[in-house]
């Protein structure tokens, strides 16, 4: 079996997010130099100088906006690898050593591809590799190759599989990970974690309830079902909201921010608080709702409560409710309630007896 090439695009740059995730990436890509089956690790980033001494080929990316198909189909066609492994930076801090091994031995009837999500896609395994210039964004790969005819393999949804960096909210939880590499820990160690425990000892109270908002799937809700102690409100809209272009036709359209024209964002907030004891809100539905996208600095500001620092009046009022309120706000974007919430039962359960849990045992007979 021929070799395979690893792709890993980081994006750079000096916010907390993207220190995070050229730590995790850096950490990842060392791994793979240990790993048989690798031929080649390239990286592209905006930040050469954060991967000084790192195994791996560089490529630096222009000071321009680039298109993601278009960079990946250049790629291919300069390297020509039989097997290629794409990640996002912010991917694969939790794999473990076998979890690569199987996925780079994977042999199956070609073409195929290997995804972590099939419809929202941080990581393909592509054999044989497949050009996708027109594509803006790896978030549809998936369907893409499908579309193409190839048979989409998806790995089974943990915390592992899941997680992406991609917001403060998910850090939140991630920094209370008790076996994060050293780099890793050093950027996230002024990460506020105090409502992410709060949301870890809630999972696991049988009395507890936790109000969950956002892009929320099907997948996460029978996992939460079967994992957690507490109970969940769940309020799950605008799945695949940038995926299919509504976000940016001005399409979205969100029960919460319905509510919030009736009673004021600060208003929303005090009637969400009332329904759980700990919330955890993809609020960029609300924004599309809102038709606001602020600049990532306001979106991650958002995220960690600084609303002095949020332009949007709506906004601003918003976020200042949610840091006021005494009940515990968890906000961010999509991978707050996919991987950040695999990550959370996972931790709350982390040095408790999680195989018997709170659910009754299946019985065979």
């Amino acid at each position: 079996m021929p070799g395979t090439t690893v792709l890993l695009f980081d994006r750079g740059g000096r916010d907390l997010v993207s220190q995070a995730r050229t730590a995790s990436a850096r950490y990842v890509v060392a791994k793979f130099r240990e790993l048989p089956g690798v031929e080649e690790i390239v990286v592209v980033t905006a930040s050469p100088e954060a991967w000084e001494g790192s195994p791996c080929t560089l490529i630096q990316d222009p000071p321009e906006e680039w298109h993601f198909g278009a960079r990946f189909t250049a790629i291919l066609s300069s390297y020509r690898p039989k097997r290629i492994l794409y990640l996002a930076s912010g991917f694969g801090l939790l794999f473990s050593d076998l979890d690569w091994q199987r996925l780079l031995q994977a042999n199956l009837p070609e073409p195929f591809s290997v995804l972590n999500n099939f419809y929202s896609t941080d990581l393909a395994l592509i054999v044989p590799p497949w050009p996708i210039p027109d594509l803006p964004r790896d978030n549809p790969l998936g369907m893409r190759l499908w579309q193409a005819g190839y048979t989409c393999y998806e790995l089974p949804r943990c915390a592992a599989t899941q997680l992406d960096i991609d917001t403060p909210g998910e850090l939140q939880i991630l920094a209370l990970h008790p076996g994060l590499p050293e780099e890793v820990r050093r950027v996230l160690r002024e990460v506020p974690t105090a409502r992410a425990q709060a949301l870890l000892e809630a999972i696991v109270n049988p009395d507890a309830e936790v109000v969950l908002i956002g892009r929320v799937s099907g997948h996460l809700l029978r996992y939460l079902d079967h994992q957690a102690a507490c109970r969940f409100r769940v309020l799950s809209e605008e799945r695949g909201m940038e995926a299919s272009g509504r976000a940016e036709r001005g399409a979205v359209l969100s029960l919460v921010g319905i509510l919030a024209e009736t009673t004021g964002p600060a208003g929303l907030v005090r009637t969400l608080s009332r329904l759980g004891d700990v919330v955890v809100w993809d609020t960029r539905v609300i924004m599309a709702h809102y038709g606001v996208w602020p600049p990532v600095e306001e979106r991650y500001a958002c995220d960690l409560m600084q609303y002095q620092n949020v332009s949007d009046p709506r906004l601003r009022e918003l976020i200042q409710a949610c840091a006021e309120s005494s009940t515990p706000f968890i906000l961010g974007g999509h991978s707050l309630v996919s991987g950040g919430m695999y990550l959370a039962v996972e931790l709350a359960w982390h040095g408790k007896d999680m195989e018997r849990g709170f659910r009754p045992l299946p019985f065979g007979g």
